[in-house]
């Protein structure tokens, strides 16, 4: 019965839509890769038995990395504000001339369960002055969703883990949003 608990499950990482701010702003911002500071850089979550002991791993699908796909997401999250959000490595011209640039850690991207399915995440994302690399803003980003285990199956864990990412993004826009986001930008613009 515990079989199809063992070893590691990959799942597939998506959000659902985000909330849209339909300020569309002039701002272009550089979106640097994030860094993935977990502990576990393999796994994404524990799969338990009856008893809570943990008996495999879930995991994102071969050659996906986590890194790679939240700075996706937030570019995405940047976007849905209204801002121009460039990955860096995709610039259409070396001439193109950024107003901030956004960094990322992640700090927490886990799933647990025990009679309950929960995932939460923590990223810490920063906005710097593309010149001096100076600080301009900061904020510390969670996201979480738990609900009833019903089966287990994959497309159960791939919800949550969609449902808890879509909370943090949508956390994110109101952020990036905001008039002291706007204006921590404009402020490291007239710097220079």
């Amino acid at each position: 019965m515990s079989g199809c608990a063992i070893g590691v499950t990959r799942v597939q990482l998506s959000h659902n839509p985000l909330e849209r701010i339909e300020n569309k702003k002039q701002e272009n911002i550089l979106i640097e890769p994030f860094v993935d500071a977990r502990k576990d850089r393999e796994h994404i979550g524990n799969k338990r038995n009856a008893f809570g002991m943990v008996l495999g791993h879930i995991g994102t699908e071969e050659g996906v990395n986590l890194d790679t796909v939240l700075t996706g997401y937030f570019a995405d999250a940047l976007r849905a504000a209204g801002y121009n959000a460039i990955l860096k490595g995709e610039e259409k011209s070396a001439k193109q001339v950024y107003n901030a640039v956004l960094t990322g850690k992640i700090s927490e991207f886990w799933m647990d369960l025990y009679m309950a399915v929960w995932h939460y995440l923590t990223v810490n994302v920063e906005i710097i002055d593309p010149a001096d690399r100076h600080v301009l803003w900061s904020k510390e980003v969670k996201g979480e969703q738990k609900r009833v285990l019903w089966v287990g199956a994959t497309g159960e864990y791939e919800r949550i883990i969609g449902e808890a990412t879509t909370n943090a993004l949508n956390e994110a826009v109101k952020a990036f949003s905001s008039d002291e986001f706007a204006e921590a930008i404009r402020q490291g613009s007239s710097r220079h």
